[in-house]
């Protein structure tokens, strides 16, 4: 069973994909839990109304630690607890009651309930974000994955009505319903091969046109978006996660190891993360390396005289584009994957440069792949709108157009 105090020693993983995914994160100082609702969690690591940054970096770090170190509940809080009371942010879970009845904290700072919620939260998000990335590398041989609850006494009724639905790996259902799907939700994801989903039998299931997005209360005067999966065939009708969690945060920071995967696999990953919010983030600057934009076609890969097929395009490049070339929009560098596959290309063999035309209107896309010496990585060296014809003269004047 998966709980506070053994969730390090639980789930068989190991915990080298979770300790990135928890040091990837980003402190950042916040107020009421309600300010997250959107997947910042995913992005950044925080803990509600503790207004000191030295203090969330105590305790990711306790985090991280705990995680390489299998650490359980009680040894976590054992050596993060003197670095709270040295720096005034531990207290008892003494309250004071209230004239109206209710009962709140005699003083701001961390107590033992909440530390055993910011250990089995933090430690089920890094385990399941970790447990993501291993599926996703192994997606073309095991493509089914199937929702997996822990039957018990403490099981929520709608998590216990999700246990052993089996969708594709690529639904969209798993963008809002991996797991966790709530505070201390203890579900998880296995995945089986096309010959096990046949051995066994075993149903399968899709939310095409089953998906929308609900208003749910939060608290008085806010509501927060969730994603309802809507089926008849499911017990109860519909499964929501609870507000701030109608995300998958594994999926907003996860990049696979796209040269070591299957070419359609990387062109779908793709295709699919530049359409979504981690790069739109990207283009807004906030945030720094490579970002895949493109894959090859086997016959410019062969015109480079490279194996690698992934195109990536660079924060530092893209700082020079958008002072360079202010007019181009998030969508515009959307268009980036279907200018590779659609456009005209030409080879500048001296440069290790392949020049993309889209053709269309009088304005088109000029897309600038360059790749290294040893033409072992591909990157974006620039994209612009220019004027289709006086450029493709030029071009058939000094590079050789290869289709």
């Amino acid at each position: 069973m998966i709980s506070a105090e053994n969730i390090g020693h639980s789930i068989s993983l190991e915990p080298k994909d979770a300790i990135a995914y928890l040091q990837g994160k980003g402190a950042q100082v916040t107020g009421d839990w309600t300010e997250w609702l959107d997947g910042q969690h995913a992005r950044s690591f925080t803990v509600a109304n503790v207004a000191k940054l030295d203090v969330l970096h105590d305790i990711q770090a306790s985090m991280v630690k705990a995680l390489k170190n299998g650490q359980t509940l009680e040894q976590w809080k054992t050596g993060l607890i003197p670095d709270l009371e040295r720096k005034g942010w531990w207290m008892t879970d003494v309250k004071l009651k209230a004239k109206d009845g209710s009962l709140t904290p005699l003083i701001k700072g961390l107590t033992p309930s909440r530390l055993k919620t910011i250990y089995a939260t933090n430690m089920q998000n890094a385990y399941m974000a970790g447990r993501y990335s291993q599926m996703m590398e192994e997606a073309v041989q095991r493509p089914w994955w199937q929702y997996v609850a822990i039957l018990d006494n403490r099981t929520r009724p709608a998590h216990r009505a999700m246990n052993g639905r089996i969708f594709k790996y690529d639904d969209p259902g798993w963008q809002a319903f991996y797991p966790p799907c709530g505070y201390r939700c203890r579900c998880r994801v296995r995945n089986y091969s096309q010959a096990d989903i046949e051995r066994r039998k075993l149903p399968v299931s899709s939310t095409d046109g089953k998906l929308n997005q609900v208003q749910v209360p939060v608290k008085e005067h806010l509501n927060a978006t969730v994603t309802r999966y809507t089926d008849t065939n499911l017990p109860g009708g519909k499964f929501q996660p609870d507000p701030g969690f109608s995300n998958n945060p594994a999926q907003t920071v996860w990049q696979p190891r796209l040269e070591a995967a299957d070419v359609q696999l990387s062109r779908r990953y793709v295709d699919t993360a530049i359409q979504g919010p981690a790069f739109e983030r990207f283009v807004a600057g906030k945030a720094d390396g490579v970002f895949p934009v493109a894959v090859l076609q086997g016959a410019d890969q062969a015109a480079l005289q490279t194996e690698v097929s992934v195109a990536y395009l660079s924060s530092v490049t893209l700082k020079k584009q958008l002072e360079r070339h202010p007019e181009l929009t998030l969508s515009d560098y959307r268009e980036i994957p279907n200018i590779v596959d659609q456009g005209e290309v030409y080879l500048d063999a001296n440069e290790y440069t392949l020049i993309y035309m889209q053709p269309g209107s009088k304005l088109a896309y000029r897309l600038v792949l360059k790749s290294t010496k040893a033409r072992d990585e591909l990157f974006v060296q620039s994209l612009a709108k220019v004027n289709l014809e006086k450029v493709r003269r030029n071009l058939d004047n000094k590079a050789g157009r290869l289709r």
